[in-house]
């Protein structure tokens, strides 16, 4: 086990040591979302011994968060995990582990950290992608009604045309417009231009106006996310689906080997899909509170269109059996307000 003072010190902050992470994801990504810790927030990120793995969070005065399962080999992961519980433990914090996989959830139930399942993440072989048939017909005809109405789809470049980042800026900002929820500083927050270096962006226009967007992020060096899908309020239907469509075929002809759907909050698989770290009764109403601020039910809705070929479950762990009220103030600030952004040159540009 390493001692405090190496665990301390092995903490880096992840903009010093992005050419290092950038490989280590594209070779050890798995999940959607581990991109994440490019973004302007102020990821600190604990290396495997052997450097070819890693896990991320993020740190304020009673908690320690780390969002997904850590980026790394199967043998590594306990490792990571374990690396992090100890330092959440000696800096007397409260260490949550968010939207993690199976492997990090045992990781953290030999640390005796409580788990509790909050979803699934949904996954796509691209070599079988393809709308034909009845699996994703529901896909095909609202791409079709689409068409009739004019609406075609191409990949925009916002970083070498201004026009596209233009109609990028003006999708994303009507979508945030027509829903107060949408606009969070978040580290979840839907910003089109962050790790604009690593993302792919395709849209669908009607007329020379662009109505929806899909910007997609990168799992490893064989795959994307459907990261963040928005379309304005008078966006015919079918045109987001069909942009998602038209993104997942480039992808495909181009021969990559899996697209994610992303995580989908509180989503079974199938009717009789069942997991022993069920929410009881208290936990239930709260999931039905979240999904009336949040609409988890219709994002399930929509992106759960584009049927996977497999799915993955997810958890959330916690270190303290009781959460304190100081313990739930930090992770409300984490979850809600990121401290300190750090300074990116790809986290922004001037419009």
């Amino acid at each position: 086990m390493r001692d405090e003072r190496s665990i301390k010190s092995s903490a880096r902050l992840a903009s010093e040591c992005r050419d290092t992470l950038l490989d280590v994801l594209a070779s050890q990504g798995v999940e959607a979302g581990q991109y994440t810790v490019l973004s302007p927030d102020p990821w600190r990120v604990i290396f495997s011994a052997s450097g070819e793995g890693f896990i991320n969070f993020l740190e304020h005065a009673h908690a320690v968060v780390s969002w997904r399962s850590p980026v790394a080999s199967e043998s590594e992961s306990d490792e990571l995990v374990g690396a992090l519980y100890d330092y959440a433990r000696q800096r007397r914090k409260a260490l949550f582990l968010v939207e993690v996989n199976e492997r990090a959830r045992d990781a953290g139930g030999r640390r005796t950290m409580t788990p509790l399942w909050t979803g699934a993440e949904c996954f796509l072989d691209l070599s079988k992608w393809s709308i034909a048939g009845g699996r994703r017909q529901k896909v095909r005809w609202a791409r079709s009604h689409a068409q009739r109405l004019g609406v075609t789809w191409r990949e925009a470049t916002p970083l070498t045309s201004r026009d596209d980042d233009v109609a990028l800026a003006r999708v994303e900002a009507a979508w945030k417009n027509e829903r107060p929820q949408r606009r969070t500083d978040s580290f979840l927050r839907t910003s089109y231009l962050e790790i604009a270096d690593q993302r792919r962006y395709f849209v669908g226009e009607q007329a020379g106006e662009v109505l929806a967007s899909v910007t997609c992020s990168p799992i490893n060096a064989k795959g994307w996310y459907l990261q963040d899908i928005v379309r304005v309020p008078h966006a015919p239907r079918g045109a987001l689906e069909g942009a998602m469509a038209f993104a997942l075929d480039v992808l495909r002809d181009e021969g990559y080997a899996v697209a994610s759907n992303g995580p989908l909050p509180f989503w079974r698989p199938h009717e009789s899909w069942d997991d022993e770290y069920q929410f009881g009764p208290l936990g239930n109403r709260l999931m039905k509170l979240f999904d009336r601020q949040f609409r988890f039910g219709g994002i399930n809705q929509f992106r759960s269109k584009f049927e996977p070929d497999w799915t993955e479950p997810l958890y959330v762990l916690r270190s303290q059996r009781f959460i304190t009220p100081w313990v739930a103030r930090s992770l409300t600030q984490l979850l809600n307000h990121p401290p300190r952004p750090v300074r990116s040159s790809w986290s922004s540009r001037s419009r």
